[in-house]
């Protein structure tokens, strides 16, 4: 039943649902009202027979030796009798069982009187049965008679009791009434339901539908159109605005990729058309330069970089074979960054100093040590980068309780504050059209490796450290 419902549409499934529970709620009050206004008919059947009984009895005459003179029922004071004359059925009974007289047509009909008289004995005033089995009553005036057994001639002792049937016609007539209401009005009622829950579902998924075929219109080319916000502050809305939330970031994605494809396609096409100019030259002056093959072989080595550092964005943006998390010790990794870095710094004269500040006992991080390695080796090669001649890159790495901070301050020209939203994007550089070279990969592989690691890499500005004391990039990562 589950697998099928699953199969519906949504509209469907909320229709049947409503029904479901409106019908189900329905056929309740059904069964309540019928079982409740048949307690009721019942009640007043009951206090309409106790009274027809009583007047029955003022009718009967006892005499000093308990026979009895049961004359014709007659018009008591204008009051009639409830139920039509000749059609009850009247005795009267000895408390040993003996009828002593009888009233219609009993035929080989007997009232029942043992468990009757037992309860009238106990203090009862009246006892009521419902006779369902009448067939050997001739000429019955409906399918079940009321009986009623009434003491006669005394309330505490009686050895006389009135016994009185009469036809259930007017109880069954209106019950039967109500059942053929309940059995034609409950499948309308259930029709009504099952068209209002289709048309009102309809209404209620109206707005889904119009975002359903607006967001079915949205392709590449018109990215910047939304789904449309309902008025109504619900589900759907929130629905509606969480799919535009969406398409915003797909837009800034799309848009992202788009100046990557072409600063990259810029960033590729820059080496191969000096490498194109170099090889055209010794062409046309068939000359053997000795330093042609050393600058091809630059620009070689710089498009092998560029396509490196853009194959490991690519990696890490798909996910795909990284990372290898294990526990570290980012000491060791940075000795060994540090070592690569040397050769680096050594050329412009510069001295890396590293320095540890223990806080909190030797920490261990989980992350990946190559990727890790390529964060700090960015980072440091950066500010050898961007550092003068001679000058000074200190390294340090500050262990607490909770976390390891790693500071990495060159100094060069530092970064301006308008600058520090963007110098984390690709191909983002401080100064393009300085001296420096570089392509500006570096920074943004830093960022996605540390944000790869649920980590913080930021940098730090105040009044006290401005641009012209060269850069400062911190490193939070959660200690294990």
């Amino acid at each position: 039943m589950v697998t099928f419902l699953k199969k519906l549409s949504l509209r469907t499934r909320l229709t049947v649902l409503f029904v479901l529970i409106f019908g189900t709620t329905t056929i309740l009050f059904s069964g309540f009202l019928y079982y409740s206004l048949n307690d009721s008919l019942q009640q007043d059947f009951d206090n309409a027979l106790y009274n027809y009984a009583v007047d029955v009895s003022r009718n009967i005459d006892i005499g000093p030796k308990n026979d009895l003179l049961f004359p014709p029922l007659k018009v008591d004071e204008g009051k009639i009798f409830p139920f039509p004359y000749g059609t009850a059925l009247i005795q009267v009974r000895h408390i040993t069982g003996k009828v002593l007289i009888r009233s219609g047509d009993f035929g080989n009909f007997k009232f029942p009187y043992q468990a009757d008289t037992e309860r009238i004995k106990k203090g009862e005033d009246s006892s009521y049965r419902t006779l369902d089995n009448i067939d050997d009553l001739p000429q019955a005036e409906a399918y079940s008679y009321r009986l009623i057994t009434f003491p006669l001639d005394s309330v505490n002792a009686p050895s006389l009791f009135l016994q009185i049937a009469v036809p259930m016609s007017t109880f069954e007539t209106q019950l039967d009434r109500l059942k053929l209401i309940i059995s034609f009005g409950l499948p309308a009622v259930l029709l009504i339901a099952i068209i209002s829950g289709l048309y009102f579902s309809s209404r209620a998924l109206r707005p889904v539908q119009e975002i359903i075929e607006k967001a079915n219109r949205i392709d590449a080319s018109n990215l910047a159109e939304r789904v449309p916000i309902p008025i109504a502050n619900d589900q759907i809305r929130k629905l509606a605005e969480t799919q535009n939330q969406m398409l915003d970031r797909i837009q800034k994605s799309f848009q992202s990729q788009e100046r990557f494809v072409a600063d990259a396609s810029h960033q590729l096409l820059t080496p191969l058309t000096i490498l194109r100019g170099e090889i055209e030259i010794q062409q046309k002056t068939l000359q053997k330069d000795p330093h042609f093959f050393d600058s091809a072989l630059q620009e070689v080595d710089n498009l092998a970089k560029i396509v490196k550092d853009m194959l490991l964005l690519a990696q890490i943006d798909a996910g795909s074979d990284l990372p290898n998390f294990t526990e570290l010790e980012v000491d060791e990794i940075l000795i060994d960054v540090i070592s690569r870095c040397q050769k680096i710094a050594v050329k412009k004269e510069i001295q890396i100093k590293f320095e540890i500040l223990e806080k909190a006992e030797r920490p261990r991080v989980h992350g990946d040590a190559d990727l890790l390695s390529n964060l700090f080796f960015n980072i440091i090669e950066n500010a050898i980068k961007y550092s003068p001649q001679k000058a000074e890159v200190d390294v340090q790495l500050i262990w607490e309780a909770t976390e390891t901070i790693i500071e990495i301050t060159d100094q060069g020209p530092g970064i301006a504050f308008d600058q520090i939203e963007t110098i984390f994007e690709r191909f983002s550089r401080v100064n393009p059209s300085g001296k420096t070279k570089g392509f500006g990969l570096g920074l943004a592989i830093a960022k996605k490796i540390a944000t790869l690691h649920n980590s913080e890499i930021t940098i730090i500005q105040n009044e006290t450290f401005k641009r012209s004391h060269g850069a400062r990039f911190q490193i939070k990562m959660r200690n294990v």
